[in-house]
């Protein structure tokens, strides 16, 4: 009897859900379709022109020629100011992302070798209407994105194992603006314009077939240093 009601109970506590939040901060939660739709969990599954970008030893897979694109249109839902002046959804309420790549096996080879462009991630908002304690309607806004061009290949080692890597054009800028038309002999205000940074990166990535049902994946991805000048 229990061993009845502890299984019961066990069976009650595994169905309660929670609610649970997350953020994969200002990364895309995925590139290409079905790397979004697996919330980004396809490193070991990577198998389309993304791969560069996620795990180039996936490029392996490819056979013949591949392009994909995609593209995906987001909605802030939480965006907002509220003070004692104001309370405003911000002005960038729709934000169109898209990127896409082309791969292609390689003759008398194990490989295949691929080139993507993708928006990294990025944040920020526009809130272009705001009151200020000095009587006046001006902007506060702050955008920074990341974006890359990504060339890569992907091998096939032995039946099972396959490796790969890529190398990474990042670009990154940033936009500012805080009452700049409202600057005064008492308050300064800045627009930042124009800084922005490109660096290199690297990935390394491998994929291992266990069986039919199981495959391992593992990638490094190099720290990139984005300081932004100009």
């Amino acid at each position: 009897m229990n061993h009845r009601l502890n299984a019961i109970v066990l069976a009650l506590g595994l169905s309660v859900s929670l609610p649970a939040l997350a953020t994969n901060g200002i990364n895309l939660i995925g590139f290409g379709a079905e790397s979004t739709l697996m919330a980004g969990a396809d490193t070991a599954f990577a198998r389309d022109t993304s791969a560069p970008n996620t795990n180039p030893a996936g490029l392996a897979q490819i056979k013949g020629h591949l392009f994909d694109g995609f593209g995906s249109l987001l909605r802030t839902t939480d965006l907002a100011h509220e003070d004692a002046l104001n309370d405003q959804h911000a002005d960038n309420r729709y934000i169109l992302l898209a990127g896409g790549g082309y791969a292609q096996s390689l003759e008398n080879m194990p490989c295949s070798a691929g080139i993507g462009f993708f928006i990294q991630g990025g944040a920020g908002a526009v809130l272009k209407h705001i009151n200020t304690v000095f009587g006046t309607n001006d902007e506060m806004s702050s955008l920074f994105g990341i974006a890359k061009i990504t060339p890569g290949f992907g091998c096939q080692i032995t039946d099972k194992l396959s490796l790969g890597a890529s190398v990474s054009l990042v670009y990154a800028s940033i936009e500012q603006k805080f009452f700049y038309d409202t600057s005064n002999a008492v308050f300064a205000g800045y627009k930042n314009e124009g800084a922005s940074a490109v660096r290199f990166g690297l990935k390394l990535g491998t994929q291992y077939k266990l069986n039919d049902a199981w495959t391992l994946g593992a990638s490094y991805t190099e720290k990139t240093e984005l300081p932004l000048t100009g």
